[in-house]
């Protein structure tokens, strides 16, 4: 676990020999999830997000950025009274992610971004109607979450852009409660779209 704090180390290391072609940033938003595999559907459980980005331009067009976010992820169900549905479910998971992503330019305004994005759990909450909910059975979550993300920023000022992205585990986070698998499915996956304002401090150039 210790180890997993020193990759933005490893990530940054190559890229030291040029930090005056270095452009960092601050973002900011919301994260819409879900887990797939836990028998509700929709992204009904929101969490904030905020952390930082440093990137170095590798081609004209073609820009590497380390991202370093605290992500706030899970599922939720509300009761349904007017159905007679009185049960809840609340399921809180908090990260700290590491994704390294290739951003494309595609022009000056809008940018392609994709890659790998490595996640450590910091904690866990799941309770239902009847407050905290513990399983007949340890099923622990991973403590680390390996996943991909891909998605697209605008910009619309000087140093405003706003970042929508979607990212998934490619690794389940726990077995499901039976501890059954088939073929892709696994266990359960943290599925987030994410929305973001971020602000870069130093002028991006033109493609």
């Amino acid at each position: 676990m210790r180890s997993l704090y020193l990759l933005p180390l490893f990530f940054l290391l190559p890229l030291s020999a040029d930090a005056q072609s270095f452009h960092a940033a601050v973002k900011g938003g919301i994260a819409a999830t879900q887990v797939s595999g836990d028998n509700l559907s929709g992204y009904d459980q929101f969490g904030g997000l905020v952390g930082g980005v440093v990137g170095i331009p590798i081609g004209k067009k073609i820009d590497l950025n380390l991202e370093i976010l605290f992500v706030q992820k899970g599922s939720r169900k509300t009761a349904d009274p007017d159905n007679e549905d009185y049960t809840e479910y609340l399921l809180r998971l908090n990260y700290f992610e590491f994704p390294l992503l290739l951003q494309y330019k595609h022009s000056d305004r809008i940018a392609l971004e994709a890659g790998p994005i490595i996640g450590a759990l910091v904690s866990s909450k799941e309770e239902d109607q009847n407050g905290p909910f513990y399983w007949n059975e340890p099923r622990p979550f991973d403590r680390i979450e390996v996943g991909a993300g891909g998605g697209i920023q605008y910009r619309f000022a000087d140093n405003f852009s706003v970042v929508s992205r979607f990212e998934t585990s490619l690794l389940p986070i726990r077995p499901h409660l039976s501890g059954q698998t088939y073929q892709w499915n696994r266990g359960q996956y943290n599925t987030v779209l994410l929305f973001a304002l971020q602000y870069r401090f130093n002028k991006p150039s033109a493609p």
